[in-house]
């Protein structure tokens, strides 16, 4: 298996109870990192390891975006967005709790497949970009912005799932993002 390709960084906002509402996008994806912590506890007995614990404790989400769309980046660091256009930023802000999916191309002997990874919640926090003048030559420049992956209250912290077609994988995604009715 050979991953090859990342696509449709999609979020929801989750409301009160944990629940998403509506999918969004956040534009074009172009990296995505992802970093767990576990709990790490070993019992040793009779000279051996007797018992262990490495269950999920909390990660790290890293995206990298083409564009740093202030209608999409502000509201989900929890800005808001005037109808002209500002952002302003404040110390009281707090940015939403979200649920964040995408999907990754991959081949498996031979033939495409299409992965969703999907993290349950996650709240990102304010970054600030890199900038450089342009100088002889063109260098694009991207913008990132980190979160924290986090459990709900049910436990549940990720879900994947892999499908024989981007459209199949494509509407999962949508139905792990979309309020149930």
């Amino acid at each position: 298996m050979a991953r090859i390709g990342l696509k449709n960084f999609r979020f929801s906002k989750l409301d009160a109870n944990e629940d998403v509402m509506k999918p969004e996008s956040l534009g074009k994806a172009i990296d995505c990192k992802v970093s767990l912590e576990l709990n790490s506890a070993e019992l040793y007995a009779d000279d051996g390891l007797a018992e262990s614990d490495y269950t999920f404790n909390k990660g790290t989400v890293t995206i990298t975006v083409d564009d740093d769309d202030d209608k999409i980046l502000a509201p989900l660091l929890g800005h808001e967005v005037s109808e002209e256009g500002e952002v302003v930023r404040k110390d009281t802000d707090v940015a939403p709790y979200i649920a964040f999916g995408r999907i990754l191309t991959k081949i498996v002997a031979g033939v495409y497949k299409y992965k969703v990874e999907f993290l349950s919640k996650v709240k990102f926090k304010e970054t600030m970009p890199d900038e450089k003048t342009k100088g002889e030559s063109v260098e694009f420049t991207t913008v990132s912005v980190e979160g924290t992956v986090m459990k709900k209250a049910n436990g549940e912290w990720s879900k994947t799932k892999t499908f024989a077609t981007y459209d199949e994988a494509s509407e999962y995604l949508d139905s792990l993002l979309t309020k149930a009715e």
